[in-house]
């Protein structure tokens, strides 16, 4: 039998597999076993490459591994160049090392496969073609480009990443609306594939609601990075289901189905970190004593938490701000991480310019995992650029183009770095032009001018320098800072008992409505008192019962 070569694009299956499908990604290992045996069925594979960019390797430990387990050699490519996230790269390394292959050390090579459908590999086919070679390659319906797809001159078949790797649940069957090819005329051999009759399988439903798989961090439980995504899962669930906190369990399997036991392990080690660093809040309510039922939510107070969801709304806000019906789609790097990583922030975790600069693209791959911006790579000039947009109705996106999301989260990221003893609720008037200015663009001034109108902040000048001070009982804040409840518009504000005089209540704390939904606190404060009962007499909960109270009211001492 012929010999073969195996040259794989490891980049191009990772991002094909994270955009096209919905839930659990399969495990590295599997996906290069069923690439693997469909190159095998041709002959003995005598050369196996796998190219991969490091920042793809760093989101997956197994990967490594994978490839030692299958005896493939491992090709690292760089992706920052000063600093700069580069993709496409592997591209290049993988039609040099192919072309030295087929003139220089393995010309007896009758068949080559080639995993990826770049249009970069055109000419790398084509010098294959001349030599008398049969090409084949593997990729994904829609990241195949369309001079690969149509030219059979170019290859001799395509097999699709659908049909190889069948346990991974494929949700786009047809060109998004916003693709750049969706008003090119299709050719009939293209239109035929697209049937639902080809190779006898059914149409897969297209999910309306933008959703990308859930990618579990494989990181240290307790790294930065790991507990950022922590947050950023744990906000994207509450947004959407409009509730302050959530069931430990629930969280965990709306996350990870409950077949992936090993990744639902790997999500509990995380809330444990979490718990433990102070970044997630868990109680259990009532009864409870289950670890299941313990209610999480993300600790808007903590540092870590709260420089993470700012720079998140710094992120989206940015995105939103300059995409609009002319550009609907910007670069990633050039209009969003360069100018944002450019402002100079007061404290915070990540300290220096590079450091930020690793934040914002570490919170932009999150929210890509999410699937709360969408991506695409395109050519200019010769090179890779990625461009970026936000996926309309995301949960993410509807929170982050609330009013006062960016100026309350500013509040409380200052307020997460300052030193006990300093005012808290003031932030210098020069942070919000150095900070939102690039993310507010020229809105900024009427954004801050309706903020204050509606009662969010107002301006108080500290010392001699100008600034604003929040107001932590405005309803605006408290729906920002964790009442997501109050994002639907359908709460109602418990209202206060009438029975005290003005000036006790002046001296009452606000309702923070923390542990009682607002429809039952308006129940609450509505009904009549109830008769306390004698319950507990006998060592139960509450053992004074009845009498408790009412010696305690009369200043009698217990025996």
């Amino acid at each position: 039998m012929p010999d073969v070569a195996l040259l794989i694009d490891w980049e191009n299956v990772y991002y094909t597999l994270r955009q096209h499908t919905t839930g659990p990604l399969p495990s590295t290992l599997s996906i290069l076993q069923a690439i693997l045996q469909k190159a095998a069925e041709f002959g003995p594979v005598r050369v196996k490459l796998a190219i991969f960019g490091q920042e793809v390797a760093a989101q997956d430990e197994t990967l490594l591994m994978a490839l030692e387990f299958t005896g493939m050699e491992p090709i690292a490519v760089a992706q920052r160049m000063s600093g700069r996230l580069l993709k496409g790269r592997s591209d290049a390394v993988l039609i040099t090392r192919a072309l030295k292959l087929l003139y220089k050390e393995r010309q007896d090579i009758d068949y080559w496969f080639i995993v990826s459908g770049d249009r970069d590999l055109n000419a790398l086919c084509k010098a294959i073609k001349d030599e008398d070679k049969h090409v084949y390659l593997i990729a994904g319906d829609k990241s195949l480009a369309n001079e690969l797809r149509d030219s059979p001159y170019l290859r001799d078949d395509v097999f699709l990443l659908e049909d190889l790797i069948p346990q991974a649940r494929w949700t786009r069957t047809a060109l998004r609306a916003d693709d750049t090819q969706v008003d090119k005329p299709q050719p009939p051999a293209e239109i035929a594939r697209r049937t639902p009759q080809r190779r006898g399988r059914l149409p897969v439903r297209v999910r309306a609601e933008p959703h990308v798989p859930a990618v579990v961090p494989t990181a240290s439980p307790e790294s930065d990075k790991e507990q950022r995504r922590l947050a950023v899962l744990l906000l994207d669930q509450l947004v959407a289901l409009h509730a302050r906190a959530m069931p430990r369990g629930d969280f965990v399997t709306s996350v990870v189905p409950l077949s992936q036991k090993e990744a639902s392990s790997v999500l509990e080690q995380r809330i444990d970190a979490g718990i433990e660093q102070g970044t997630v809040l868990a109680k259990l309510e009532g009864r409870a004593r289950a670890k299941a039922k313990q209610m999480l939510a993300p600790s808007m107070s903590s540092p870590l938490v709260a420089e993470t969801i700012f720079h998140l709304v710094r992120v989206l806000r940015r995105i939103d701000t300059v995409t609009s019906k002319d550009t609907r789609r910007i670069p990633a790097v050039e209009a969003v991480l360069d100018p944002l990583s450019r402002a100079d922030q007061p404290g915070g975790l990540a300290r220096g310019r590079s450091q930020r600069r690793l934040l914002l693209e570490t919170l932009f791959n999150i929210a890509e995992e999410r699937g709360a911006i969408q991506t695409e790579q395109v050519e200019r000039e010769g090179r890779q650029i990625t461009m970026c947009w936000l996926a309309e109705g995301h949960p993410l996106v509807v929170y982050a183009r609330q009013p006062a999301a960016s100026i309350v989260h500013l509040f409380n990221f200052v307020a997460s770095t300052r030193a006990k003893g300093e005012r808290i609720d003031w932030v210098n008037q020069a942070l919000f032009a150095e900070l939102l200015s690039r993310v507010e663009g020229d809105g900024l001034e009427s954004t801050m001018r309706r903020a204050v109108e509606r009662g969010v902040m107002r301006p108080e000048e500290h010392g001699k320098k100008a600034g604003f001070v929040i107001d932590q009982a405005h309803d605006e804040v408290r729906t920002v800072l964790g009442e997501f409840d109050r994002l639907n518009g359908e709460v109602r504000p418990a209202p206060a008992p009438a029975a005290l005089p003005a000036g006790e209540l002046q001296a009452l704390p606000a309702p923070t409505d923390a542990a009682i939904p607002a429809a039952a606190a308006t129940d609450l404060a509505t009904a009549a008192p109830r008769k306390r009962t004698r319950r507990g007499r006998r060592g139960g909960r509450g053992r004074r019962g009845g009498q408790g109270p009412k010696k305690a009211a009369t200043g009698e001492a217990a025996d």
